[in-house]
């Protein structure tokens, strides 16, 4: 029997790439700082051909994303793109721009199923006119609009594509959410809370585990300002930020990667509970506090991340393991 295609998921497995952490925004006709982004090192880079370029560059942006794809591959950093809305011309920019090296697409004014669903088809044919493996792009729908919040968890199971929706943490600058979705925002932010869980749990009710936060109103220096919201978002559940200045890369990764001291204690936790099996038993007392299977799969994804990253040796992983 053949095999089939790889999905998102199962290449997450071969090559794990999720979560990402840090995606940094780079317009698409800055080549210059995406030949530079090594010196901030994102998880991850998202390539803007919607509200960075102009209107009179749109076509041309396109040319621009996908050299900026082989930029960005060459150095290894996955690459994204934010296209236009399928509503304006996004339909013509997805073929385009699909072509190796592209990790995803970005849907922003998210609005439907039908938009997921169309956007799947529209990588697919690209993913064959490119001869990359099927599956190979993820979906992160941006919904911007009143109608695109309320849908977050029917667009998120609209594709095994979808890894994650792309959510806000913000300031007081009112953006496409604050308009769409009528509130004032302040640092304070309660009047984010309700929109900000929502989509977090819609995105994962979804089947796309890795909602992202936007990160946007704070002065491009205010460095404690955007730890704050990151600090926040963590706490809400989402796994990364999106940024839109380089500064801000090493505030966010140092909330969201885990540390070193982390890492140690979640594979002290995984080297407890397996002596405890061994004993027969399925709970331990572990730092002060009892532990017990429930408590193994985020002890796991730390472990396997703070591997992968270099923060733990691989030896300890297998010990953990």
């Amino acid at each position: 029997m053949a095999t089939p295609p790889p999905t998102p998921k199962t290449q997450e497995r071969t090559k794990p790439m999720w979560p990402l952490r840090t995606m940094l925004f780079i317009p698409a006709h800055k080549l210059d700082w995406a030949k530079k982004v090594d010196r901030f090192a994102p998880d991850s880079v998202v390539i803007d051909i919607e509200d960075a370029l102009p209107r009179s560059m749109k076509v041309e942006g396109r040319a621009m994303a996908r050299e900026m794809i082989a930029v960005l591959k060459e150095k290894g950093v996955p690459a994204f793109v934010r296209v236009n809305a399928l509503s304006d011309i996004g339909m013509d920019d997805v073929p385009e721009i699909v072509t190796d090296g592209l990790a995803g697409i970005m849907l922003p004014k998210s609005d439907s199923v039908e938009e997921i669903r169309t956007l799947d088809r529209l990588i697919s044919y690209g993913e064959g006119k490119a001869g990359m493996p099927f599956g190979s792009v993820a979906i992160l729908p941006l919904p911007e609009t009143a109608r695109g919040m309320v849908a977050t968890r029917e667009m998120a199971a609209a594709s095994d594509r979808c890894r994650g929706v792309i959510g806000l943490m913000g300031g007081p600058i009112i953006g496409d959410f604050a308009r769409a979705a009528g509130f004032l925002p302040t640092m304070e932010g309660s009047e984010q809370f309700y929109l900000a869980s929502k989509m977090i749990l819609d995105s994962r009710a979804g089947g796309a585990p890795y909602p992202m936060a936007s990160l946007i109103g704070t002065g491009l220096d205010d460095l404690d300002g955007v730890r704050m919201l990151a600090e926040r978002a963590k706490r809400f559940g989402f796994v990364g930020a999106v940024l839109i200045h380089p500064s801000h890369v090493k505030v966010a990764a140092e909330v969201f990667v885990p540390t070193r001291e982390e890492a140690q204690y979640f594979a002290g936790m995984i080297d407890a509970m397996a002596a405890a099996e061994a004993r027969g038993d399925s709970a331990v007392r572990y730092e002060g506090t009892m532990v017990d299977y429930a408590m193994l799969p985020h002890a796991h994804d730390i472990v396997d991340e703070a591997t992968r990253r270099g923060i733990l040796p691989a030896t300890a992983a297998g010990e953990a393991a």
